[in-house]
């Protein structure tokens, strides 16, 4: 967030043994022996998610915080583990509610990282020889997440209170940034206009609440720099971003009125002043973390394409080619980006463009190449010289590992397991592909394979997407959701993980989907549709398509699922194709005419204006509820709160006979609700085995005797006797649907 990817580390002589290394070995002995262990749901809700990693300053240890599901706690804890290179000995350092955040501490073995272990989230220092200590608090008066008194954040953590928000060492450690979250002072008022318009979606009491931007020398001495609104999303995601100089700091908010906008200000602030002294606007939100090349420019890549070109832009505007690759720089889920000290080399994180996963490029003035594994580097951190790092290995069948990776000679080595339980699956087979659709567009994912698959036999399908997530992650709850896909494959599903096409193949679909974000452009708003959502639904069917002439997939048991920018193309594709016999969509209702108050911008690109006058046809195209009379397949939707649009397309379905039911999963009280990627235990499990139950009963006809809320069940035989009678056959007249067996 503050230009800590650029990373400076102190090397260490040379690199230790690593005893755990043997540990690998015996693992795959221990494997061959073992009988088969298939995947559980409980498997699938503990599965571990690495966040953030760090080597200590000698390059001795490592630091990383693990993302888990507590099954007994029905908590989603984080925990901090240290592990000593040197032997493969692994120790926990903390566990917390939340935890973010982790830095090594320069010149000690220690780390500084954000924690809430019932204080509030606070800045604590954490190493092998005790509790975590505490190094800065602010009063924690300040609730964050989908709670009554809560501040709402997009966030997968538990509602929890926050003291310090962000904070950023100066590069000689004499000086702290931090970020400080505090209760606002506002009054009530009448309220006018827009701000009226913005509570549409409001279901509990407004919190006010503001960022304070501070600064603490090593004195302790501490100075109030600027109080932004909690609005400004550079300040209460970023801490405002700074960047460091000899002399003092430069950071980062949006525009000074309070309101978001497309532009940001940037300020200077010398060490030992309280002026803020204006440095201009720019344009969009400014972040520091920009990939800075051996030429001293600036790092990206450009075009469009399987393969895009890598290039350096230097401050004059002059660019420097390193050709083309099949790969793009600045996805999110990137390992991040490392220059040497001496400037002449930089490891950036990347995500290829063909076979999805991520790994890394080494840049330098010779040139630039490659580091990519079998699965994906999706955490990473290097020393100052850049010799060696330790990354996060994994992948859709790989639970994630600790590797050594030696970027100069594009070695990874020496694997040390973190999840001793998840290392016992068998795996099943997955195998990645690269489907062209009928307009020529590609798309990426992956195959899941039934564990006895056999060639011989077609089977059931389901197409899981969330817009761009398949990769080679474990597991993962970004893709997945509360999809159980491991199960449906054990249960002889072919489950099908699709990415729809990238928008940088094309300057028409970038054109599109930048229309969208922005609001204007010279796209109708029937174009915009026709590429951001119909494009992929005809992407999809043509997945199927190319499967079921294959021999693969039964065309008359295929369904879809997503959640997210995934439950957008699930309602979609249920309105406007027959290839799905049946849906499950989560937590999503954008499209809807609900919708429009709080997206006006987005929704002037997508539909012209409001669901009214001239515009209402270009939403009789495509929002759900209103084709909800062309549905021909049962709709199940999942969602975290009562969304409004969601609820209307539940309602319009209903009002056609088409089966369909909308669940709303709680929060820890009902003053609470779920995050939008779930992170309550027991509510991943009950909503994997209803979405488990949902499709064995519409696909397969069976009743799953692990049904969760197995009363409902009843209540869908009795939906699909009058929703067989309307919609059996089709226009075509073959059979559409046919009726599970009770």
């Amino acid at each position: 967030m503050t230009g800590k990817a650029l990373a400076k580390r102190t090397q260490a002589a040379g690199w230790p043994i690593l005893a755990s290394l043997l540990l690998g070995g015996q693992l795959t002995e221990a494997k061959a022996e073992t009988p088969e262990r298939r995947w559980t749901l409980e498997d699938i809700v503990t599965a571990p998610k690495v966040t953030s990693l760090a080597l200590s300053s000698d390059g001795s240890e490592l630091a990383y915080i693990q993302r888990a599901g507590d099954i007994e706690k029905n908590q989603t804890m984080h925990f901090v583990y240290r592990v000593d290179l040197s032997t493969g000995e692994r120790t926990e350092m903390a566990r917390a509610g939340a935890a973010t955040q982790l830095e090594a501490m320069k010149g000690e073995r220690g780390w500084h990282v954000l924690l809430d272990i019932g204080e509030g989230q606070q800045l604590y220092r954490v190493d092998s020889g005790s509790k975590p200590q505490l190094v800065l608090a602010s009063e924690a008066s300040v609730m964050i997440g989908e709670t009554e008194g809560g501040l709402f954040a997009v966030s997968f953590i538990a509602p929890h209170r926050v003291g310090v928000l962000a904070y950023d060492w100066s590069p000689d450690r004499k000086w702290l940034w931090y970020a400080a979250l505090k209760p606002g002072f506002a009054k009530p008022k009448v309220q006018f206009d827009n701000e009226v318009v913005l509570q549409k979606q409001r279901r509990r009491a407004p919190v006010s609440a503001v960022v304070e931007l501070r600064l603490r020398s090593a004195s302790g001495e501490d100075v109030l720099v600027a109080t932004r609104p909690a609005s400004d999303r550079l300040a209460f995601y970023y801490a405002g971003t700074v960047s460091w100089a000899d002399d003092g700091l430069r950071y980062y908010v949006e525009t000074t009125s309070g309101t978001q906008s497309d532009r940001s200000e940037a300020f200077d602030l010398k060490f030992g002043s309280t002026t803020s002294i204006p440095a201009g606007e720019q344009q969009g939100l400014s972040s520091v973390d920009f990939m800075k090349g051996p030429r001293g420019g600036l790092l990206s890549t450009d075009g469009y394409g399987s393969e895009l070109e890598l290039v350096e832009t230097r401050a004059d505007g002059t660019r420097h080619s390193y050709g083309r690759y099949p790969y793009f720089l600045g996805h999110p889920m990137a390992a991040g980006s490392w220059r040497s000290a001496d400037g002449r080399r930089t490891v950036l994180g990347m995500r290829t463009t063909t076979h999805p996963r991520y790994g890394l490029a080494l840049v330098s003035s010779q040139g630039a190449r490659s580091i990519v594994t079998q699965g994906s580097l999706t955490q990473c951190d290097f020393l100052e010289n850049l010799d060696w790092g330790i990354c996060v290995e994994e992948s859709m069948t790989q639970p994630p590992r600790l590797v050594k990776v030696e970027p100069a000679k594009g070695k990874v080595s020496q694997i040390i397991p973190l999840s001793a339980r998840h290392e016992a699956i068998t795996p099943l087979r997955v195998t990645s592909h690269h489907w062209n659709n009928r307009s020529g567009h590609a798309a990426t994912g992956f195959i899941v394979w039934p564990r006895d698959y056999d060639p011989g036999r077609r089977y059931p399908s389901i197409l899981v997407t969330h817009g761009h997530d398949a990769d080679e992650r474990f597991a993962d709850q970004d893709l997945q959701w509360e999809y159980p896909i491991q199960l449906w494959a054990e249960r002889g599903y072919v489950v099908i993980l699709a990415n729809e096409p990238s928008p940088r193949q094309s300057p028409e679909l970038m054109a599109a989907f930048a229309q969208w974000v922005s609001g204007t452009g010279p796209l109708s708003p029937i174009e915009v549709q026709s590429r951001a959502w119909l494009n992929v639904v005809e992407t999809f069917e043509d997945v199927v398509s190319q499967l079921v002439l294959k021999g693969i997939v039964d065309s008359t048991r295929v369904g879809i699922a997503g959640y997210s920018r995934g439950s957008q193309i699930t309602n979609v594709a249920i309105t406007q194709s027959r290839a799905f016999k049946v849906a499950s969509s989560g937590d999503g209702h954008f499209l809807e005419p609900a919708i429009y108050p709080i997206s006006i911008r987005s929704y002037g690109a997508i539909f012209g204006g409001p669901p009214s006058g001239r515009f209402l046809e270009n939403y009789l195209r495509i929002s759900p509820s209103l084709r909800a009379g062309v549905v021909c397949a049962p709709v199940l939707q999942q969602v975290a709160g009562p969304h409004a649009g969601a609820i209307d397309f539940h309602v319009a379905l209903r009002s056609t006979s088409v089966p369909a039911q909308i669940s709303m999963y709680p929060g820890e009280t009902t003053a609470a609700e779920e995050t939008h990627l779930f992170h309550i235990p027991s509510n991943r499990l009950l909503a994997m085995r209803e979405n488990l139950a949902w499709f064995d009963f519409w696909l397969l006809g069976k009743r799953d005797p692990d049904a969760a809320f197995s009363d409902r069940v009843d209540r869908w035989a009795a939906m699909a006797d009058a929703f067989s009678k309307n919609c059996s056959v089709n226009a075509d007249g073959n059979q559409d649907f046919a009726p599970p067996v009770r």
